[in-house]
């Protein structure tokens, strides 16, 4: 049996009812419940009155404190840190930024659970997926990339945080500092530096409770980022399935069935189409439900650019600037900084071009909308309609675009740029 098969044979009987049931959906449903951040208030699920306020706050507190006691250590010990440890940590600051930018306007964000439910009970291909042979194909196809992404997004999570906290843990091994005496002439490495109010860096007990938040802080944090990439990645492929169903349905108008001939003045005989009284009201109620659909594409569109505007620029500085800083650390080309550093900045370099990738595919399907309108019959329409056609056309000029913050497009360009500016600036710093 193909996983398509599987995926989707028999869903009456597998009791999928809604796209909560698809199982992509349900691992994100499951991660983000962790964070507090799925609507299940606004898809109908009960929710706790301490889950639905409490758990925000505290959330929003948490993200906070981190942000500070790392800036603080920092400040504090800024003189004891060797350059991979300062350099360690400002990357570590600036995923908290990130962190607490994500839960400031998103998880403690109610236009985001409106957006959240909109897609799950409105604009779902799972709701269009009837509408032809070809809806139903597309269907099919971007579930079956949704699930594929979902699997590979969760793993890399996974795998990100586990290097991320055992590397260092391998490095206490290997330089025997869990041993007895081991840390006599040494101090434990840590994958976070956070003030505490107790010696974590030679004392094992205090080492030992440390480990534990720092697994704790790095679940939370990865969750976070890879959790919300998901969510606006699916909506972002769903969208490009709108697209390619609309496009599908402009090619697909239906032409005249009957017309008549004349001889041009140079005595060719042409023979003109032209749609009936009958024909002319299906044309407008077509026209109508493409215009209609088309609309509804662009104001989710927008107000998902509306959602998740702010955290797309912050994403965007953030790799900006731990661009540039990961790559000086790789150049000091050792050991411990290469075990460190270059798989970090493998994932985050693959995180920002796969967004950005995953984006640019509904600019460059949108771009495809304008030769599609065109080519209806409209030279068979009547006055009425031919008008109706042209501003479909008008409308339909530029390409959509998902935007960070309302001043940039995120796609392929924007990436580039953000790509060749780390390695200018490593470049530049590298020479100072």
């Amino acid at each position: 049996m193909t996983l398509r098969s599987f995926l989707f044979e028999n869903e009456a009987v597998k009791g999928i009812n809604t796209p909560s049931d698809y199982l992509y959906i349900r691992i994100l449903r499951f991660m983000l419940l962790v964070v507090g951040s799925w609507p299940r208030k606004e898809t109908g699920e009960p929710e706790p009155y301490y889950q639905e306020v409490f758990l925000k706050i505290f959330y929003l507190t948490l993200t906070i404190i981190w942000m500070i006691g790392f800036i603080s250590y920092v400040v504090l010990h800024i003189s004891e840190l060797s350059f991979l440890e300062v350099g360690h940590m400002y990357i570590v600051i600036l995923m908290s930024i990130v962190d607490v930018s994500r839960v400031a306007t998103l998880t403690c964000s109610s236009k985001y659970r409106e957006l959240a439910k909109e897609f799950l009970t409105k604009m779902h291909l799972f709701f269009f997926k009837d509408r032809s042979k070809y809806a139903m194909k597309t269907h099919k196809n971007i579930h079956l990339l949704s699930h594929l992404f979902t699997l590979c997004l969760l793993m890399q999570m996974l795998f990100g945080l586990s290097l991320f906290n055992l590397i260092p843990m391998y490095n206490n091994y290997a330089a025997g500092r869990y041993k007895s005496g081991g840390i006599v002439n040494s101090t434990l490495e840590h994958s976070i530096y956070f003030p505490y109010p107790f010696d974590t860096v030679t004392q094992m007990r205090g080492y030992i409770f440390a480990c534990v938040i720092h697994w704790v802080i790095s679940y939370l944090c990865s969750t976070w980022f890879c959790m919300f990439d998901l969510v606006l990645s699916l909506m972002v492929f769903h969208l490009w399935g709108h697209f390619k169903i609309l496009i599908n349905l402009l090619n697909d108008f239906p032409r005249p069935s009957s017309g008549s001939d004349f001889t041009t003045e140079d005595g060719f005989l042409i023979r003109a189409e032209k749609y009936s009284k009958e024909e002319l009201q299906q044309v407008s109620e077509r026209l109508a439900e493409c215009i209609i659909y088309h609309r509804e594409i662009v104001n989710f569109t927008n107000t998902m650019s509306d959602v998740f505007g702010p955290m797309l620029f912050v994403y965007y500085v953030f790799h900006q600037t731990s661009g540039c800083l990961l790559l000086l650390e790789c150049s000091q080309m050792t050991t411990q900084a290469l075990m460190r550093y270059v798989p970090l900045t493998l994932i985050l370099t693959q995180q920002l071009i796969q967004l950005s990738v995953i984006f640019e595919l509904v600019g460059s399907e949108s771009e495809k909308l304008k030769h599609a309108v065109y080519g209806v019959p409209w030279e068979s329409m009547d006055s009425k309609n031919r008008r109706v056609v042209a501003f479909f056309l008008m409308n339909v000029q530029e390409p959509v675009h998902v935007k960070a913050l309302g001043v940039a497009n995120v796609g392929v360009t924007s990436m580039a740029m953000i790509l060749k500016t780390s390695v200018s600036y490593f470049t530049f710093l590298r020479s100072v």
